[in-house]
């Protein structure tokens, strides 16, 4: 469809409560993001009162102070332009008069085209809101949103279903998503009063009425979409009230529930790729797969470059509400870092901080840490992630609070035996090196003072015994590639200092790694003091790590932690919390 005529419609600016200006853009996607309860939903309603009783107050308010409207063209143009967009008036047989579509499954006769065109004129969209603002809410998704009830077609058709019914090609052409995010089409029965969507197809042709019993009894055979699960019917929901009645300005609030990922992934992709132009789509979603799928439809637009798209994070920490607008290439970043994407990073999106470690195991140990030292405070909300390696934890650290997410990291003492990895954590955290160079190096110094150096002889020999007891073609254990791994790293220094950690240092050493701990704890990297994750519970073997941790949990260490490890458990969500 093309609507370019000198009309169009839309949000130019939003100003937030904390002074935050954003722009939505004119033909594209406003995505707000952010922690639960920090107040997304109630950012969209507030939005959308203010939007129907333009150019009104809203009293009270949490989030949104003021709104500005994008409004061109006169009210007869309108009219056409409505039209266009599917909202067709039609002339009401009893008083002659013609008459836009009312609000869905109204019993009103719409709305009368001279009144709608003086309202527009006059910037007051109280009558005609519906035909400017489609917004979906969470709880209607529940509801039967695709079902029509008896319809006098002398009346503008106002539900989506009722669009169908009259347009083989919109009914085509949203049978088709459907069925490509389903697997089944949908059928609408045209010979009965009530209109409701079914799930299939009759293998045959709708012919004229009256239908044939063969006709009648497929159409019978067919489920009904309203009696479906809260999934198919919450997507059905949404492509229904958003693509075939295509409003100027949707809003959506949090597309993904009820939805499997696969299918929040997919309606992401619907709404970038299907959403016709001019359109603005505003968002709000916690769905870290309805976020990849808008940016892969998005980048995937064959027809037109990609729409603009901004992206707002929005936080209530301590009952104040605050916003950032993020750029849509740093998220793009990390989903397009397969690493990343795969290792869920941008779910800290939906978080009010990310603690970030090297393995999937320091995840499930330092959340369980935090969790005793915690107590009875409240929950901080925050999420465990890694990055499978030391080697990328500054690299996603940066990128996560480029996103504005606030981002600790906890690494092995062992962070610090790469001056190269140093540097570069430095340089993407905030940190210079002139100011670290001098206790970097009297570290670096002691540790290959101490090193003990294995003839290579002696170091084949310990490996071909660690294979030798590998029978036949069977591959290695986690426990022995652990052990070939540790055999390789005994002439190097380090390994001491990793496995004793601070304790294990004295004099200018000590006193050069207890600077550079909390040095690198003010850029929100925490090193582990008493060397590696296994030293905290030094009671039990780290000879096979892969294990140590099943051991941890299964006798109960995790509930009685050190007071060395309460500190730094503290220390971490101390620094979070004042990062919000």
């Amino acid at each position: 469809m093309g609507f370019d005529m000198g009309v169009s419609f839309g949000l130019a600016r939003l100003t937030l409560t904390d002074g935050t200006v954003v722009e939505p853009p004119s033909d594209g996607m406003t995505v707000f993001t952010g922690p639960n309860n920090s107040g997304k939903s109630l950012l969209l309603r507030e939005l959308v009162t203010l939007t129907h009783s333009y150019p009104g107050t809203l009293h009270p308010l949490w989030w949104v102070t003021g709104i500005e409207i994008r409004k061109e063209g006169s009210g007869r143009e309108m009219i056409s332009w409505l039209h266009e967009r599917g909202h067709e008036a039609r002339r009401n047989p009893s008083n002659g008069r013609m008459f836009l579509p009312g609000r869905v499954n109204s019993e009103e006769i719409g709305v009368e085209v001279e009144s709608a065109a003086a309202q527009w004129d006059a910037s007051v969209f109280g009558s005609i809101s519906h035909l400017l603002v489609n917004d979906q809410w969470t709880q209607q998704r529940l509801q039967d949103q695709t079902d029509s009830g008896f319809w006098d077609q002398s009346i503008p058709p106002s539900h989506p279903t009722q669009r169908l019914w009259e347009s083989k090609y919109l009914h085509t052409r949203f049978s088709e998503l459907f069925q490509s995010a389903f697997g089944h089409p949908i059928a609408i029965n045209r010979y009965v009063p009530q209109f409701r969507l079914q799930i299939g197809s009759t293998g045959m042709e709708d012919t004229p009425p009256p239908a044939s019993p063969e006709l009648r009894e497929a159409y019978a055979s067919l489920p009904y979409l309203a009696q479906q699960g809260d999934g198919m019917r919450a997507f059905a929901n949404i492509l229904l009230h958003t693509l075939v009645r295509p409003a100027p300005v949707i809003v959506v609030d949090e597309p993904e529930a009820f939805l499997h990922p696969p299918q929040a992934r997919l309606l992401g992709r619907y709404l970038a790729l299907h959403t016709p132009s001019p359109c603005q789509v505003i968002v709000a979603t916690h769905s870290a797969d309805f976020l990849s799928g808008v940016l892969e439809g998005n980048a995937s637009r064959k027809t037109a470059s990609p729409r603009p798209l901004a992206l707002v994070r929005i936080s209530r920490a301590n009952d104040t509400p605050t916003a950032r607008t993020l750029a849509p290439a740093a998220v793009s970043e990390i989903l397009d870092t397969p690493l990343l994407r795969y290792s869920n990073i941008v779910s800290g999106l939906f978080h009010d901080g990310v603690v970030l470690c090297e393995a999937e195991g320091d995840c499930h140990f330092y959340a369980a840490a935090i969790d005793v030292a915690r107590g009875d405070a409240p929950h901080e909300n925050l999420v465990f992630l890694h990055v499978n390696g030391k080697a990328r934890l500054s690299n996603a650290a940066q990128k996560l609070r480029t996103c504005g997410i606030p981002t600790a990291v906890v690494a092995d003492f062992d962070f610090l035996n790469d001056v190269t990895k140093v540097k570069q954590a430095l340089s993407q955290l905030g940190g210079r090196w002139e100011e670290v160079a001098d206790d970097v190096r009297s570290l670096h110094e002691h540790a290959n003072s101490s090193v003990i150096a294995a003839p290579a002889s002696e170091i084949r020999k310990k490996i071909n015994g660690i294979i030798d007891r590998t029978r036949g073609g069977a591959a290695l254990t986690q426990q022995q590639i652990e052990e070939i791994t540790g055999t390789l790293k005994s002439a190097n220094g380090w390994k001491t200092i990793k496995a004793s950690g601070l304790a294990g240092l004295s004099g200018e050493p000590h006193n050069s790694a207890q600077r550079l701990v909390d040095y690198f704890a003010n850029l929100g990297v925490f090193l582990v003091p008493v060397g590696e994750l296994e030293c905290w519970v030094r009671a039990i073997s780290a000879t096979n790590k892969s294990g140590w941790l099943t051991r941890v949990f299964e006798e109960g260490y995790h509930k009685t932690p050190s007071a060395e490890l309460l500190a730094f458990s503290s220390r971490i969500t101390k620094y979070l919390t004042h990062s919000k």
